[in-house]
């Protein structure tokens, strides 16, 4: 039976040699024909280069019969490497080829293809008309159909602008047209001066400047002076300046009439001769206003009609830098914040909690004197600043005056009433060099030590002073 074993090993061309012992004993050794010469040693020791296997008894397994050894023919093995190794080969080079191939296709058909009918369609394409691209078939919603996308968003802002650019240039047809008929009708008044300024000519509306403030005794106007309030002075200084710098000189003159009246006029004037001036001159009365009422709405909260961050705090600067040599008076920064009135906002609209922040502005002017300070920083966050003050208890006195006057409902409108408090927060001290910061920073953690006392309070911070 081992040799019938040992042979149908040896029927598998990979093994070279096969040897069956049980024990020290010899049951079975054979070899390949070729190999026969190589295996008289092969019963005595246990060659290193063989697979051993055990043979176990089938009624006791844990009992050893013998062994079947085994010798790999390597070189049988290394001609099947080989062999496998080509097969292989050549199945990987017929798999790049059809893997290349298919990614060419697939390209060709999904990207390149439709890219080219993608370039082919913009050559002919009439943007500026608004003609749009079509989509790719199959491609709405990937990559190509999203470039697609985008050249069409490109197309339309395009006609956009080109649109814009149309409207603009009618528009400012209109204009050129409005500004020469302006001139035409020399709604300005333009100017003719020596260098001596007398008035060699002028138009119209040179008069009706005049008129506009009631000096009607100037008509005709002899002299470009009746422009300048009759200020020689300033003429000669206009000419003089503008025959120096050989350039447009301008000035703003505010002419005052006889019965009161006063009108801004911007006058510009240029030398177009060695002593020849011609000059320009616009009422600009609107614009003076306009500027003035600018500067005011920029210092100004748009609701309360107090001053906003900005305006309290150039305001507080100038009064602080300017404050005279007088160490007895104190001052006072006093930071407030309104409790409760989020809830009054949340619950019942910001125009309710419009109406109870212009209600706490007024509460603030009738507290304090008309020479101090009041403004919003913003949300529901005022300030007040309080000079000359002759004694610390006049503070305390205007910070309960103002929880007491808060405490009362405030008519929000239909019949409904709204109830806040106040924390405030006041930085008290005295002396000529205050520093603005320190003064909002001792405030404001006063104020923050008014909200941990309960809210509806007063802390003050004295800055290190003891007070009566």
């Amino acid at each position: 039976m081992a040799k019938e074993v040992s042979q149908g090993l040896l029927s598998n061309r990979i093994v070279e040699r096969v040897v069956i012992r049980a024990g020290t004993t010899l049951l079975a050794e054979a070899a390949h024909p070729s190999k026969a010469d190589n295996i008289k040693k092969a019963s005595v020791e246990r060659p290193t280069d063989f697979m051993h296997r055990q043979l176990v008894s089938p009624f006791n397994p844990d009992e050893t019969v013998g062994e079947i050894l085994l010798s790999p023919d390597s070189v049988e093995l290394k001609n099947q490497a080989i062999q496998g190794s080509y097969f292989i080969g050549v199945l990987l080079i017929v798999q790049i080829l059809v893997v290349g191939l298919t990614v060419v296709l697939v390209v060709y058909q999904f990207i390149t293809r439709p890219i080219k009918l993608i370039s082919d369609s913009l050559q002919t394409l009439a943007a500026e008309q608004g003609k749009t691209l079509a989509y790719p078939h199959r491609h709405e919603r990937d990559e190509l159909g999203g470039l697609v996308n985008y050249i069409n968003h490109m197309i339309a802002r395009l006609v956009s602008l080109l649109n814009e650019e149309r409207d603009l240039r009618q528009q400012r047809e209109i204009e050129e047209r409005k500004l020469r008929s302006i001139f035409e009708n020399a709604d300005t008044g333009i100017f003719l001066v020596d260098e001596h300024g007398r008035m060699l000519s002028y138009n119209p509306a040179c008069r009706k400047i005049m008129r506009a403030i009631g000096r009607k005794e100037t008509d005709p106007i002899s002299r470009v002076a009746y422009l300048f309030n009759n200020d020689e002075t300033k003429v000669q200084e206009m000419i003089k300046t503008c025959l120096q710098k050989d350039k447009s000189v301008q000035q703003d003159i505010r002419l005052v009439g006889k019965n009161g009246d006063s009108r801004w006029v911007h006058i510009t004037l240029s030398r177009i001769e060695n002593v020849l001036f011609q000059g320009v001159a616009n009422d600009i009365t609107e614009r003076k206003l306009a500027e003035t009422a600018a500067k005011k709405a920029a210092v100004t909260d748009a609701l309360t009609g107090i001053f906003n961050r900005l305006g309290f705090e150039v305001k507080l600067q100038d009064r602080l830098s300017k404050r005279p040599e007088q160490p007895e008076l104190w001052l006072a920064l006093m930071l407030i914040d309104l409790d409760f009135f989020k809830q009054v906002n949340d619950t019942y609209g910001h125009d309710a909690g419009d109406r109870v922040l212009i209600r706490f502005a007024r509460l603030l002017e009738g507290v304090v004197r008309k020479s101090d300070l009041i403004g919003r920083l913003g949300g529901d966050e005022f300030v007040l600043f309080v000079d000359y003050i002759e004694q610390p208890k006049m503070v305390e006195k205007i910070a309960q005056n103002i929880i007491t006057g808060v405490a009362e409902p405030i008519e929000i409108g239909e019949g409904r009433t709204a109830q806040i408090g106040a924390s405030i927060g006041i930085a008290l001290c005295r002396g000529t060099h205050v520093s603005q910061e320190l003064l909002f920073k001792q405030a404001d953690e006063a104020m923050y030590q008014a909200k941990k006392n309960g809210r509806n309070t007063y802390c003050v911070d004295r800055g290190g002073e003891e007070l009566d």
